[in-house]
């Protein structure tokens, strides 16, 4: 029987050190651009890092006149956005390539292939504004889906994530909304929140 001799490699395919993507939503908590690291990868799981900067939008008001003022943008913050998961593979990746390359002796792993992975883990994002500042603490649960491209002279990694992340939201910001009375509206947070989102990234 023919039998590839890189197996003990496969389980790694999809398995980079560093990485970056963009999020929207999620632990963003709007949008954000991440750098990814993985400091450890075991045979069927790996653990992840990220760290990343995000945008967080200020308040909108309308004057008697219709016209929107521009305080999402003059009132907006930038964000801070952090998280440890563990992502567990869900399906079978060298038990098809070890199929395929039974099949016929010249057979190589495919040159695209992909794993799913089930991930968990916890999130903080700090977000800053001129007149305040806000803090989540996230719970993170989702998938992940990798797809390798083994295309010389350095096999790439694609992946989307898609996150189920409640948040506890903390903090106190004055934002001012314009209109013609000038008036300055506080917002004060301390609640969960629902919250979801979706990231995709290349390895690097």
């Amino acid at each position: 029987m023919c039998v590839y001799e890189g197996n003990a490699q496969i389980m790694y395919r999809t398995r980079y050190r560093r990485a970056i993507y963009g999020e929207t939503f999620a632990i963003s908590p709007l949008l954000s651009i991440n750098y990814e690291y993985l400091p450890i990868r075991w045979q069927k799981s790996f653990l992840s890092t990220r760290a990343g900067i995000g945008f967080m939008p200020g308040g909108k008001s309308t004057s008697s006149t219709g016209a929107v003022s521009n305080a999402i943008v003059s009132n907006g913050g930038i964000s801070f956005p952090v998280s440890l998961t563990y992502n567990v593979l869900m399906n079978n990746l060298r038990k098809g390539i070890n199929r395929r390359v039974s099949n016929r002796c010249n057979s190589l792993p495919p040159k695209i292939s992909s794993e799913l992975f089930l991930e968990g883990g916890l999130g903080h994002s700090l977000a800053l504004y001129k007149v305040g500042n806000r803090s989540f603490t996230f719970a993170i649960i989702g998938l992940r889906e990798q797809v390798v491209f083994d295309i010389p002279p350095k096999p790439r990694i694609l992946f989307i994530r898609a996150n189920f992340t409640p948040a506890y939201s903390v903090g106190k910001v004055d934002i001012e909304t314009g209109g013609i009375s000038n008036l300055k509206a506080k917002y004060t947070f301390g609640n969960i929140e629902m919250r979801g989102g979706i990231s995709l990234g290349v390895s690097f």
